[in-house]
């Protein structure tokens, strides 16, 4: 039997479904059927082979979340390309050198986005620039001329355009908050995977009105949640970014009852001040990723959110997802990652020897190994970093773990951001998570700060609810809450109105080191 592709995903829900609203873009008005999706999808796979694409080939697309993106997504797969979204907020030079890495053939933009596209020399874009309500240049040809093929409906798809499985469908940039950004390179077989084997926990209905809160670039929210809802015939709300007022004014009037997002969406959520005028009692599941959630933000949704429940999963772009936590044990073992989903195995081995027979000892602190049906194929033009990242089929994730008595796991921190003071170990997340029990936290985080005397010392960036709150106030909820050995517990406090974000939403704790260490 032929084993699906990215675009059967989407067509067996518009054979299914073909009039119920596939996806909803409320800031433009727009709603689309699944027939209306998938035939669109179509003609404009014909519109890009018309246009010089060839299967195989590479387009790289930068759109805010959009109709377009998803049509766009579909297309590439109907016409062999692999899909290569990137991040809407990319500054100029890191967009010239992801083209330019990616060997990218054409480059889809929108007029969001044309700030940046002109701070690209000519030579720096590919050999095709379509624009989304850009008809002038740098766009050679108009989105709506890919859409308005001549052989619009009919979908006339050349013979050479069939696609196996195995062949290569998505290719994602890491954030590069290391160094430069690596490509990771899906195949249809896995987005496929990921799309399916994430349906068992996430618990989407063809009557559920979903929202992705963070951005569709992002492996999670496009194959853990957009892609799973469209084929099980859900409506999907497309927002262009994420502002907690707007949201949440959207979560009552499109009825969302799913969404998906990271800890930091939730708390902006639950400390946006208009969520008191908002009725959301609708939200029947919030799927996160990316962290835990703190037990005060999860306490505080569901004040406004009471029958709701909550499902954690924890993946890399590389692996997509390796645990998951079901609404059953999420309170129980609030701060767990779960356990292997029923796509991998997962390991805790010794961060010294990070091979898959070192396994670490029962709440002993190692690095996560994962081996999955939806890692990714490789490193692209990267063979050493692939070779590094990969042992004997298991994923390095680089996040150091713990496996606990019952056989939960549990995210400790990633390697690279322990902090070791006066020779002692120190997960910044552990001091998180009690930072954020404060009620007048909004949002914090911890780095340490290099230091001549403790080699580093621990060092919280808070965004304050009041300006009252002081470092005093903090030292005491730290001191009194007696969750923490006194040398795990920040020495210093740094306010600020707001934190740096990496492109996938989650904090920058490198620029918050920056911060304080440049001159």
């Amino acid at each position: 039997m032929t084993q699906p592709i990215t675009a059967d995903l989407l067509g067996q829900a518009a054979a299914r479904f073909p009039d119920r609203t596939a996806l909803r873009e409320p800031a433009r008005d727009e709603t689309i059927s699944f027939a209306e999706l998938d035939e669109r999808a179509q003609d404009i796979a014909v519109g890009l082979l018309k246009a010089g694409f060839e299967s195989g080939d590479h387009l790289s697309v930068l759109l805010a979340d959009s109709v377009e993106f998803v049509e766009l997504l579909f297309a590439s797969a109907w016409a062999g390309l692999v899909f290569n979204p990137i991040s809407y907020r990319v500054p100029p030079k890191r967009l010239a050198y992801v083209l330019k890495h990616a060997e990218s053939s054409g480059f889809i933009f929108d007029e969001k986005c044309l700030e940046t596209v002109d701070a690209l020399e000519t030579e720096e874009l590919p050999n095709t620039v379509v624009g989304v309500g850009v008809d002038s240049e740098p766009a050679d040809i108009s989105y709506d001329q890919l859409e308005g093929s001549e052989a619009a409906g009919t979908n006339p798809m050349p013979a050479d355009t069939d696609i196996d499985e195995s062949d290569p469908a998505l290719l994602l940039y890491t954030s590069g908050t290391t160094g430069r950004p690596k490509g990771v390179l899906h195949s249809h077989r896995t987005v496929v995977n990921a799309a399916l084997l994430s349906l068992p926990y996430n618990r989407l209905r063809p009557t559920d009105v979903n929202v992705a809160l963070g951005p569709l670039y992002h492996v999670g929210p496009l194959l853990c949640n957009i892609l799973p809802a469209l084929n099980v015939g859900a409506c999907n709300v497309i927002q262009h970014e994420f502002d907690p007022a707007t949201t949440l004014k959207r979560i009552e009037s499109e009825g969302i009852t799913t969404m998906w997002g990271v800890p930091t969406h939730v708390r902006a959520l639950v400390n946006e001040p208009s969520i008191e005028d908002r009725d959301i009692e609708h939200v029947r599941m919030i799927h996160y990723s990316g962290a835990a959630m703190p037990a005060a933000v999860a306490k505080r949704a569901r004040g406004h959110v009471s029958d709701c429940e909550f499902v954690n999963a924890y993946g890399t772009t590389e692996i997509v997802f390796g645990t998951l936590i079901y609404p059953e044990f999420h309170d129980e073992k609030l701060g767990s990652i779960g356990q292997a989903a029923p796509n991998a195995a997962v390991r805790v081995v010794d961060p010294e020897n990070p091979v898959p027979d070192a396994v670490a000892g029962t709440d002993e602190v190692g690095e996560l190994l994962v081996n999955a049906s939806t890692r990714m194929l490789e490193y692209w033009r990267d063979p050493e970093a692939t070779d590094e990242a990969i042992v004997d089929g298991w994923y390095r994730t680089g996040d150091l773990g713990r496996r606990d008595e019952d056989g939960f796991l549990y995210f400790v921190d990633r390697k690279d951001d322990m902090i070791v003071s006066g020779g002692e170990n120190i997960y910044p997340a552990e001091v998180e998570d009690v930072l954020h029990g404060h009620p007048d936290v909004v949002s914090g985080a911890v780095v340490g700060v290099p230091d001549d005397e403790w080699g580093e010392v621990v060092t919280a960036f808070v965004v304050p609810a009041t300006k009252e709150l002081s470092s005093d106030d903090l030292e005491a909820f730290f001191v009194e809450s007696d969750e923490l050995e006194s040398f795990k517990r920040p020495r210093q406090y740094v306010f600020e109105r707001e934190l740096p974000k990496t492109s996938s939403d989650k904090i920058d704790r490198r620029a918050l080191l920056e911060s304080v260490t440049t001159d």
